[in-house]
């Protein structure tokens, strides 16, 4: 997924813990939650159906997929049945090219659970805009030595400056990843470095124009990497608060799906780049 993967599950407890709170919300019954998440100029597969499970069931409190539902996603007029995802219980997406996520544009979901038609609909926010990196290059030294340690203590100190235009105080948030096919650690003593797993790190939704990169937290492994940074519908900005707030104080959870729970938004992004290098002392 490109959007904040945590969410859900934690507002799925959100839902669980507050649900006398929730207007009617049967606690002998199962209730359709959505997530659902459009991408301008990208293909339609973040689309995920569960239900919760009734508290009588005796069961443990997980999400179940629903299944085999006939997802419709409505734009201009027309109607875009999707398909669900093989070997991904709960998943679907739209198999074809005639289905485009314009800026601007406003999409419908909706589906018939249990005799109900479940609903929402997201409009495709703008870019950002006015983004500038303050560096596409930045060197870290290698860490070979102790005596090394302390450069790499003042290379730390150093950061890449991501800025955008934000006046009137929208949400974003950030997905940076290393994209190299065999990344190396900055940290030798890092194991999965060794093994080739991609660093990836995203960040939470702010309100802020300036986001700073620093190494060992927001990237970790020499090499190309992409920034991703998304303006974030309002809905999205509601439902991660609703998922933040403390389990002393649960309210009832942001929903923008009709005889539903859940989410369903809308997202536009820019990408530029930027490498890590060793830099020896020898």
């Amino acid at each position: 997924m490109k959007t904040l993967n945590k969410i859900i599950p934690v507002l799925f407890l959100v839902i669980i813990s507050s649900c006398e709170d929730v207007p009617d919300f049967d606690q002998g019954e199962s209730e359709p939650v959505v997530e659902a998440f459009i991408y301008e100029g990208e293909s339609v597969d973040d689309i995920y159906l569960k239900k919760t499970v009734p508290f009588n069931s005796g069961s443990d409190i997980e999400p179940e997929p629903i299944n085999d539902a006939i997802i419709t996603i409505s734009n201009n007029g027309q109607d875009f049945v999707l398909s669900q995802v093989k070997n991904e219980p709960g998943r679907y997406f739209y198999d074809g090219a005639d289905l485009s996520i314009n800026i601007g544009d406003s999409y419908q979901l909706a589906f018939e659970y249990e005799d109900r038609i479940i609903s929402s609909i997201t409009t495709i926010p703008n870019k950002p805009d006015g983004v500038l990196i303050s560096s596409s290059l930045i060197e870290i030294p290698e860490i070979n030595s102790l005596q090394d340690l302390r450069g790499f203590r003042e290379s730390f100190q150093k950061t890449i400056d991501v800025s955008w235009n934000n006046g009137d105080g929208s949400y974003f948030y950030l997905v940076i990843e290393n994209i190299e096919d065999r990344p190396s650690s900055i940290d030798p003593t890092d194991i999965f470095g060794d093994i080739g797993l991609n660093f990836e790190f995203t960040s939470e939704p702010t309100q802020e124009g300036l986001f700073q990169l620093r190494p060992m937290i927001h990237y970790s492994q020499y090499g190309r990497h992409k920034v991703t940074i998304y303006k974030v519908n309002e809905e999205y900005a509601l439902l991660y608060e609703t998922s933040e707030q403390d389990s002393r104080d649960l309210n009832e959870p942001y929903t923008n799906i009709n005889n539903g729970l859940g989410i369903f938004s809308g997202f536009a992004s820019q990408e530029f780049y930027f490498s890590v290098i060793g830099r020896s002392y020898n």
